[in-house]
């Protein structure tokens, strides 16, 4: 993999339409890595290409700028921003087709939070649902259904053979049978829910069975749905899109860091190893970069915890911004970060981190102390086809250190971090 295809060349921006406020509006954004474009005096049809505008911010309180909005050709995500949400004016934002309302003084960690919202709204990724039938007509025409709902699918006519799946795939729900031959639908949901990473997998069950205290055991032992057949395909693709949807959101609650919106510690940790198998099988390059803010205790001590909380946040939303979206990025804990580079070599991994150490340098915190900067250092490790994912997080982490030990603001390879290698990236 070339540098150049490692960092995304789009550029993710967000309209705002206030006369008034525009120059706070503009920090926030900025603060969050964001392009700020003033809607009020730039026609959106005429944005660069790589301008991807992801969300409008529009004054309630201002007239003009609600019309300015109004006749805005951007159909992205839109967020009132008001000095009284009261009812009525919640009502009259619904009405007039705003997505969201917040507080006139907005906050980046509110505007961050509105946008990972959005984001996992408009999440292309495909749906997996795993249907389990020992029917093979019945598995068929549930399979059509799905595909019409843009749902992929895994198909399985038994218990070992959707376990099997389930260990080696990524499945988003489970579809199955009630009655089944050797282990029935109740005793597979019973399995499928004794592994932790399965306690919040959609499972439904889609069965003839009428008995009300049958359907009531089949959700009390692991069943989120029981779904009466017969039943329409264009009903039931809609059925199982709803219940992917309600998961899709509960999992980001669950899932994410509330501060930054990342993959958390635990969710990172899956990711990992799952792509430590997918590597396995394929055979692909994968390499782990751990990264760690420079100073950060003193950055809390002299200009606050809240000031400390906009450089994570703003370092995180570097990541998402600036890298592919394919490469899972979770905060491993406090100020420290993880990456995973797919089909990535070290030296390409590590080109890229030095290129986001020099952005993030090049920016300027604004505190009631006066400004300030900051920098971090990174380790990184290229997983070798077959390693333990927990000896890979220990050369990762040993690189890290390394790269603190010879004085910060450093990338280093675990590979070669022994010799002291320091690999920069000449400023483009």
């Amino acid at each position: 993999m070339t540098e150049e295809c490692a960092i995304e060349k789009r550029r993710d921006a967000i309209l705002f339409f206030d006369s008034r406020n525009g120059d706070r509006l503009q920090e926030v954004i900025r603060e969050l890595r964001y392009v700020a474009i003033d809607g009020m005096h730039c026609e959106p049809c005429a944005l660069p290409e790589n301008v991807i505008v992801r969300m409008s911010i529009v004054s309630a309180e201002q007239a003009d700028c609600r019309e300015a909005w109004r006749t805005s050709p951007t159909d992205a995500p839109s967020l009132l921003i008001t000095e009284n949400p009261s009812f009525e004016n919640c009502l009259a934002a619904s009405r007039d087709g705003y997505h969201a309302i917040a507080d006139s003084d907005l906050s980046s960690e509110s505007l961050a939070g509105w946008l990972r919202h959005f984001a996992i709204q408009k999440e292309e990724k495909r749906s997996h649902v795993l249907i389990v039938d020992d029917d093979e007509l019945t598995s068929q025409v549930v399979e059509l259904a799905l595909h019409q709902a843009d749902i992929d699918v895994s198909r399985a006519a038994g218990a070992r053979e959707a376990f099997r799946i389930l260990e080696s795939k990524q499945i988003d729900a489970v579809l199955l049978d009630l009655q089944m031959p050797e282990v029935d639908g109740i005793e597979l949901a019973r399995i499928i829910r004794q592994r932790q990473k399965n306690l919040s997998l959609p499972i439904m069950f889609l069965s003839a069975e009428r008995n009300p205290e049958r359907q009531l055991e089949a959700r009390q032992l692991g069943g989120d749905d029981f779904i009466v057949k017969p039943i329409t395909p264009t009903r039931l693709g809609q059925i199982v899109k709803l219940r992917l949807d309600r998961a899709k959101a509960l999992a980001n609650l669950i899932e994410r860091d509330s501060l930054t919106g990342l993959l958390n510690h635990a969710r990172f940790n899956d990711t990992m190893q799952r792509e430590v198998e997918r590597s396995r099988r394929t055979g692909a390059k994968l390499s782990l970069a751990m990264i760690d803010i420079d100073h950060f205790k003193s950055v809390n001590d002299l200009y606050g915890h809240q000031t400390g909380d906009r450089v994570i946040r703003s370092l995180s939303n570097l990541f998402t911004t600036e890298l592919r979206r394919t490469d899972p990025v979770g905060r491993w804990g406090g100020e420290e970060f993880t990456v995973l580079f797919l089909d990535t070599d070290a030296a390409s991994a590590a080109s890229v981190i030095d290129r986001l150490r020099i952005l993030l340098e090049s920016t300027s915190f604004q505190s009631e102390n006066g400004p300030f900067r900051v920098s971090f250092s990174a380790g990184i490790c290229e997983i070798v086809i077959g390693a333990d994912v927990n000896d890979a997080v220990s050369a990762a982490d040993a690189a890290l250190y390394h790269a603190k030990m010879l004085g910060r603001g450093r990338t280093i390879c675990a590979d070669r971090f022994s010799a002291g290698v320091n690999i920069k990236l000449a400023s483009a």
